[in-house]
């Protein structure tokens, strides 16, 4: 089996980090290319809805968009640089499983890399599980690292 197309989802945090040695590690064995994948949730609506002086503007948002769409892109190559693999940005707008699903089958993904963030309880109940809606929801094989344990070795 190759792994030629590999989704490694981010949200530029230390957390989501902890997944990026096993999409290394696959694109090596197969000579493939890693999608370092960042989804920003689509704010403009809400935004619109509650625009006033003391509330966020359309403005700020692209900015801010292109803000992250930069350090997406700085670590795309950062990583790249550092591992020898081939690294391509893809920064989608959306909710974050819906669009790596998404993603991962148009594109004919090989496999997703995502870490979890460990939520349980009320914290899970209330934002729910990405990287659990990923895996029962994609079609292609879904590799999920839980931080706390990566940390550990």
């Amino acid at each position: 089996m190759e792994f030629k197309k590999i989704i490694l989802t981010t949200d530029l945090s230390e957390n989501a980090d902890a997944a990026v040695p096993y999409a290394v590690q696959l694109a090596k064995i197969s000579n493939g290319t890693i999608y370092l994948m960042s989804v920003m949730e689509d704010m403009t609506y809400y935004a619109n809805l509650l625009a006033t002086e003391s509330m966020v503007s359309v403005e700020w948002l692209e900015a801010s968009r292109r803000h992250y769409a930069v350090r997406l892109r700085e670590k795309a190559e950062k990583l790249a640089n550092e591992s020898g693999v081939k690294v391509v940005d893809v920064l989608r707008q959306g909710h974050a499983a819906n669009e790596i699903i998404d993603f991962a089958k148009k594109d004919h993904a090989d496999c997703v890399v995502i870490a979890t963030h460990g939520r349980t309880g009320l914290a899970h109940f209330m934002f729910g599980s990405v990287a659990e809606r990923v895996v029962r929801m994609c079609d292609c094989p879904v590799l999920s690292v839980r931080p706390e344990k990566h940390a550990q070795k």
